[in-house]
């Protein structure tokens, strides 16, 4: 048996991997450079922010904590839950509108289709300056 050092490039073959490293360097390079706006961030305005807030119920960000612990179909969120399904449904539908989470459909064995939430950070950072007009 040789030893042999691993590298990035052995993880980057998986493409979920591969491209979260090529987004890394992307914002690495933003915060080197200073630059007023990070990729992949959201910037809200004021308006657009309490909107945001207003969206983001406390049971809809309930199925965000529960998605983020791994992919979940909206039928497991339900139940995690103790909802209707359509309600997770529609709850899932605005998430989705906000830019939180990431809906995929995939095949469920004998049963048609599923739909897989997955969300797409990890972390919410609110940085909010107020200055005097």
């Amino acid at each position: 048996m040789t030893n042999r050092k691993i590298t990035l490039e052995d993880f980057a073959k998986d493409k979920g991997l591969g491209e979260h490293i090529r987004r890394s360097k992307e914002v690495a390079q933003a915060l080197d450079a200073k630059t007023d706006t990070l990729p992949y961030s959201r910037v809200f305005t004021s308006y657009e922010f309490e909107a945001f807030l207003s969206e983001l119920t406390p049971k809809r960000f309930e199925l965000l904590r529960l998605a983020s612990k791994g992919p979940r179909s909206i039928g497991d969120l339900a139940v995690a839950t103790h909802r209707d399904q359509s309600a997770v449904s529609k709850d899932v539908a605005r998430l989705k509108k906000l830019g939180l989470v990431r809906v995929e459909s995939v095949a469920n064995a004998g049963h048609g289709q599923k739909k897989i939430v997955t969300p797409v950070a990890s972390t919410i950072s609110i940085n909010a300056s107020i200055t005097a007009a």
